[in-house]
């Protein structure tokens, strides 16, 4: 047996090496070695399963599988998967206005609390104005 065989395809950093039926131990070393440099979560997944998102149970302390009609995933479209990533870690046009609506209402009434230090003032202030910023509502001061 030639070793140009025994490799298979010969080797690769972009493609896994080929199993051709014989020196399975060997393969699977090549292999594992293969899934290493590929990333550590790769390898992870090939050696525990895929990694299935959660919810919080209605409890809150319990979690309870993520049905896979919502996982990212799912999508077929470059498009859909980035509104879904969008929607799941932004929120909604609602939940986007809800927010900035109670922002604003806090600048509004913006004041310093009793035993609030100079620092925590300012500390909180930015928090509201950066907040409301990054929502795209500008604050002229």
């Amino acid at each position: 047996m030639s070793s140009i065989e025994f490799l298979g395809e010969g080797a690769s950093l972009a493609r896994p090496p080929a199993f051709n039926g014989s020196a399975y131990m060997y393969w699977k070393e090549r292999m594992f070695i293969f899934l290493e440099a590929s990333g550590l979560d790769i390898l992870d997944a090939v050696e525990n399963g895929p990694y299935v998102p959660k919810l919080a149970g209605t409890d809150g302390s319990s979690f309870i599988k993520k049905p896979r009609v919502d996982w990212v995933s799912n999508c077929t479209t470059a498009k859909e998967m980035w509104d879904t990533l969008q929607e799941t870690h932004e929120g909604t046009t609602d939940v986007k206005r809800a927010i900035k609506n109670t922002l604003m209402h806090e600048y509004e009434l913006f004041n310093m609390k009793k035993d609030e230090s100079i620092n925590d003032l300012q500390t909180r202030f930015t928090h509201v104005i950066n907040n409301l910023n990054a929502l795209g509502k500008v604050i002229d001061n």
